[in-house]
C-alpha cells in the first residue's frame, strides 16, 4: 500500500511541476505589449529601441523603447512620429557602427617606425 501510494504521490508532483514549466513557456510566448503608448520619446533619452516583427506567436509588429532611467514604453508601430523616431535610432546606430570600424581600421594601419643603427655604413671593399 505505501509503494502505490508513494509513485501516485511521485506520479501527481511530477504532473504538477512540468505544468508549471509549461505555464512558464507559454508566457514568454505572447506579445510583449498590451497596451501601445501615444507619447513621443526623445532620441537623447532612449537607451535601446527593439523592433519585434510579427511571429506566429503575436501578430503584431511591436516596438519596445528602452529610456536611459531603465523605464520601457510599447510604442505604437503605426504612428508617423514613431516611424520617424525608428528611422533616426537606425541611422544613429549606423553611424556609430562606422565609428567602430573606423577606430579599428585606423588601430591596424599604425605604422612601424624601424631604428636604424647610428653607426656609419662600412663601405664594401673587393
Amino acid at each position: 500500500m505505501k509503494r502505490r501510494s508513494f509513485s501516485f504521490l511521485f506520479g501527481i508532483t511530477f504532473l504538477a511541476l512540468f505544468e508549471v514549466q509549461e505555464a512558464q513557456i507559454m508566457r514568454s510566448r505572447r506579445c510583449s505589449c498590451i497596451n501601445t503608448s501615444t507619447e513621443t520619446v526623445a532620441l537623447k533619452s532612449l537607451k535601446d529601441l527593439k523592433q519585434f516583427a510579427p511571429s506566429p506567436s503575436c501578430e503584431k509588429t511591436e516596438i519596445i523603447a528602452t529610456r536611459k532611467n531603465g523605464s520601457q514604453t510599447c510604442l505604437n508601430p503605426d504612428s508617423a512620429k514613431v516611424k520617424e523616431l525608428v528611422k533616426q535610432w537606425e541611422k544613429q546606430a549606423n553611424q556609430k557602427k562606422k565609428q567602430k570600424k573606423g577606430k579599428k581600421h585606423q588601430k591596424s594601419k599604425k605604422i612601424v617606425k624601424v631604428k636604424r643603427s647610428q653607426a656609419p655604413h662600412q663601405k664594401k671593399t673587393a
